[in-house]
């Protein structure tokens, strides 16, 4: 019963600790005073006004006014005003009973601490006393303050009550005192082997508070790594886990499963008893713990890929549920997932196309994934409706989103064979809007499309050769535009006198893109077109092999110059190639890194597309499985190594004498 008070008056005093802020006295003579003056007017002065105060012996008497000038400190603070003038007033403010005061105290003192390091070590007593006082909130308090307290030589102050602090009573010191371990850690990771403080941690999975459990995991994840942990956590240990997921809040359970996906069952009956653990969580209404519960299943079963189709239709539901009616940062975060699963698994969103279509509402982040999308779930039954849809979405209005449409169209056109022809049709009427950012993007995809199906030329090049009349805008759509006239030179026939307006705007267009592609379509077009070309062409060869401006551009003249005058056909073998027909794009690939990802399902990886090793800092990469006590290899090595000595052997008793 007396176990049931305390926790009883710790939960009570949590609760009035926040429901006080705010709600603090003003204090007579002080200007700004009240919860609304803290952030809004600040006396020249007035931290000389509130050392007085602090040393004024009748403050004290008056526990709403003593607190209502710290809550003045503390909102200073926050607002970056330097406060450290007060830290002797704000350690001799520890000395008190009032909860309310000493966590702002506290406050005070591990914002200040490292800027004061002589002063700091005075308050570490009074810490180590309120470390073993009755109340557990302020043997918590006091824990929590005392590792925070970044000064040298605090090593040998800390050791002890952390220690106690994992055996304490009270839940709220205990799950305090793990992550305490984290600190010593960062002081000194022999004295954590030393003590046997990850065996002590490891026991506390054993805890019947969940969020003591919670802390546990996470600061054995930094102590033992993943393959450490995965030790500890043998079947049982997994089971116990599972059967008290829902006692753990939200981000707990999202640590938890985070284990979890480490397990691997010895058979399929133990794969099959966790998926039904955890079939609930599936339809929790938080995206990160259906993204974690999705990433479990999806590791269970990677080595049945039959099983692991089945697991993906059954989280298709919750994933879309959540992504459609979410609010638009959960709905990019779900779609960059969503689209990962649909490139590695073919066919299984694709009955869902219709929740992809873009809303004119949805931010331009939102829009880029849901076309991304569409272009993976299109197949021969929806690609019509699909491109209907992309089309519809390019407009003069919106120049981001009607090149990511038309890029689209072009994708796919170049995934689905059978959609080609419909998407020409489409790039045609694109072409004769006549919008220059339209036009510049559809002659590029034109390119790429014809590049792979070149019996569609002639549903495009009348198009292509009305824009190549016209003036075309940005580098990529004119470079096409070459490519096309040089290419389909026998199709065209004003294809020679076309690029001849390229030929003679040499000195105008300095793109070195552009000039090394016009250099490369009049040596193809002059093999195929020799009586109209030759003269242009000299008189482009010369033009470049004078201008210096670009050593890239310069050498390929000179050497097209050289290589004609010393082999004409060896000179044919090199410009036309093979013809230029491909089957299939590099950035169609990917797969390696798709895989990677796969990896990091439900983390910042998948929403940036980089693996970790690419964005993350070299410190955050060290070696996930480096063991700081490789000794614990299970939570019976750490009982064992937790057992207190046996008492000494009694004396033997002293001899009789007759």
């Amino acid at each position: 019963k007396s176990h049931q008070a305390a926790e009883g008056r710790a939960a009570s005093s949590e609760i009035a600790l926040e429901a006080s802020v705010g709600k603090m006295a003003p204090v007579a003579g002080m200007s700004g005073s009240g919860p609304s003056g803290l952030f809004v007017d600040h006396k020249k002065g007035e931290i000389p006004e509130i050392k007085q105060l602090l040393r004024d012996s009748s403050v004290d008497k008056d526990p709403k006014q003593k607190r209502s000038i710290m809550e003045k400190v503390v909102g200073y603070m926050t607002l970056g005003i330097d406060m450290s003038p007060l830290f002797s007033e704000m350690i001799m403010a520890t000395a008190t009973k009032d909860l309310v005061q000493k966590k702002m105290c506290y406050l005070y003192l591990s914002n200040y601490a490292e800027l004061q390091p002589e002063l700091a070590l005075l308050v570490i007593n009074t810490l180590q006393k309120d470390s073993r006082d009755e109340d557990p909130m302020v043997r918590g308090l006091a824990l929590r303050c005392l590792c925070s307290l970044h000064v040298s030589n605090v090593l040998e102050y800390l050791v002890d009550p952390v220690v106690n602090g994992l055996g304490d009573a009270s839940p709220y010191v205990r799950k305090t005192a793990v992550m305490c371990v984290l600190r010593l850690k960062d002081l000194s990771q022999d004295l954590i082997v030393e003590r046997q403080l990850v065996a002590r941690v490891a026991l506390l999975l054993l805890d019947r508070d969940p969020q003591v459990i919670s802390n546990s995991v996470h600061a054995l994840l930094a102590l033992q790594g993943r393959e450490g942990l995965g030790q500890l956590l043998d079947k049982a240990m997994t089971v116990r886990l599972l059967k008290r997921l829902l006692d753990f809040n939200e981000w707990s359970q999202c640590q938890i499963l985070q284990v979890v996906a480490d397990f691997r069952p010895e058979s399929d009956e133990e794969m099959f008893e966790v998926m039904n653990f955890l079939d609930a969580r599936l339809r929790h209404n938080n995206s990160a713990v259906v993204l974690a519960t999705a990433r479990v299943f999806i590791r269970l079963t990677q080595r049945n890929p039959e099983v692991q189709r089945h697991v993906l239709q059954r989280i298709k539901g919750p994933l879309m549920t959540l992504m459609t009616g979410g609010p638009v940062e959960v709905a990019h975060a779900l779609l960059t997932h969503i689209l990962l699963l649909a490139q590695l698994n073919p066919g299984v969103f694709d009955d869902e196309y219709a929740a992809f279509f873009v809303r004119y509402s949805d931010p331009y982040y939102v829009q880029a994934l849901k076309i991304q999308a569409l272009v993976q779930v299109a197949n021969k039954a929806n690609h019509a409706l699909i491109i209907k849809e992309l089309a519809s979405l390019v407009s003069a209005f919106d120049p981001d989103l009607s090149k990511a449409a038309i890029q689209a169209l072009g994708a796919v056109a170049l995934r689905l064979p059978s959609s080609a022809p419909l998407v020409c049709e489409h790039l045609a009427a694109l072409l004769a809007r006549r919008i220059p950012f339209v036009t510049g993007e559809a002659i590029s995809v034109s390119k790429d499309v014809l590049r792979k199906y070149d019996q569609l030329a002639f549903s495009l090049l009348p198009s292509l050769t009305h824009a190549a009349r016209a003036s075309v805008e940005g580098t990529e759509a004119k470079v096409s535009l070459i490519w096309v006239l040089a290419h389909f030179a026998n199709d065209i026939p004003d294809a020679p006198y076309l690029l001849e307006t390229s030929i003679d705007e040499w000195e105008e267009q300095t793109d070195p893109a552009v000039r090394a592609e016009l250099l490369t379509a009049a040596v193809k077009l002059f093999f195929k077109r020799p009586g109209e070309m030759q003269k242009m062409l000299g008189r482009l060869l010369a033009a470049a092999i004078a201008d210096a401006s670009n050593v890239d551009v310069h050498d390929r003249a000179l050497f097209y110059h050289r290589l004609l005058t010393s082999d004409p056909e060896a000179a044919r073998k090199v410009v036309q190639g093979d013809g230029g027909h491909v089957e299939s794009f590099l950035e169609e690939g990917g797969a390696e890194v798709r895989e990677q990802l796969m990896e990091s399902f439900g983390t910042l990886a998948v929403v940036y597309a980089q693996p970790e090793e690419r964005w993350l800092p070299d410190a955050e990469l060290a070696n996930p499985n480096h063991k700081i006590d490789p000794s614990v290899t299970s939570l019976a090595v750490a009982q064992e190594q937790c057992k207190p000595p046996p008492p000494p052997a009694a004396p033997p008793p002293p001899p009789r004498h007759s």
